[in-house]
């Protein structure tokens, strides 16, 4: 068995790109394994939903495949990065990879027409996002910056940094809040673009709890009543942590470990469930119920 590289989800699916070059789509209900996509000819490093039956993978072999889950079949293979593809996001509108190239490109659905190249990273491009209101991405690299763009212009309009000398790993951006994380450290601010002004971020808080360098953050909205999102991360420690952004400390910490400690690569997070990979080849599914750790 090959490690498990990443994870995403819907309603009813999740999908699961592994270093075996294939990405397997399973039942969230039940765990059934339901198809196996086979294609890519190196290590498939990210996944994403574009609808309930149409997935996009990024692979180590510089490709991004579009394929029926239903079917199995590869409907569309996207050239145009020069590295792997460590990172996707999708929206209705664009979908964005970040590559080892350098740069992240924008493709406009759903004829994943190429839109735009996003340059000026000096360093890989890690983890990348696509906001709610379809108006910004952003992009996180090893260069150590967090770079926001605007989806109207392709320009880059702030550059966020991380305070260590860590790669920044992964990045957040949803609800009007940008969390990314850089060894164990997470940063979290609120922006906003005001009409014909400058966009401007405030921080709202950096973390250190984890033991172990973060893989994976993801800011999630619980109920259609909260006007603040709250914080899942995960990482080689083995441990997933949940915050509310108005305590700089955790609220509840899952340990996924049973005698040896399992990295995390990446977490899948809705209000209902915490699904995690890692180097043990497991796909766990954590019972998510976070309202009881606020209280």
């Amino acid at each position: 068995m090959n490690e498990v590289l990443c994870i995403c989800g819907n309603i009813t699916h999740l999908a699961t790109g592994s270093l075996d070059r294939t990405v397997n789509i399973w039942l969230l209900n039940d765990g059934k394994l339901c198809q196996t996509l086979s294609g890519h000819s190196k290590g498939v490093w990210s996944v994403k939903f574009l609808s309930t039956s149409l997935l996009i993978s990024g692979a180590y072999d510089a490709t991004i495949k579009i394929w029926n889950i239903h079917t199995g079949i590869c409907i569309r293979t996207l050239l145009s990065h020069s590295g792997p593809i460590w990172s996707l996001a999708c929206s209705n509108v664009f979908c964005l990879s970040g590559s080892q190239d350098r740069t992240a490109r924008l493709w406009r659905l759903p004829k994943c027409e190429l839109y735009a190249t996003l340059t000026g990273h000096t360093s890989s491009v890690f983890g990348v996002d696509l906001n709610q209101e379809q108006n910004l991405c952003a992009t996180a690299s090893a260069d150590r910056t967090v770079r926001l763009w605007s989806l109207s212009t392709t320009q880059c309009i702030k550059i966020l940094y991380a305070t260590t000398d860590d790669y920044i790993m992964s990045v957040s951006l949803q609800y009007g809040y940008i969390a990314y994380s850089f060894g164990v450290h997470i940063m979290i601010y609120k922006v906003n673009i005001p009409e014909s002004r400058p966009c401007h971020v405030q921080k709202i808080m950096e973390t250190h709890e984890h033991r172990g360098r973060i893989e994976s953050v993801q800011l999630v909205l619980l109920s259609d009543e909260d006007t603040q999102p709250s914080l899942v991360s995960a990482g080689q420690d083995g441990l997933v942590k949940y915050w509310d952004l108005n305590h700089i400390a955790s609220q509840h910490t899952y340990n996924t470990q049973n005698n040896e400690i399992v990295k995390i690569n990446c977490i899948y997070v809705d209000r209902d469930h915490i699904v995690t990979v890692g180097d043990d080849c497991l796909v766990r599914v954590l019972n998510f119920a976070p309202r009881k750790y606020g209280n």
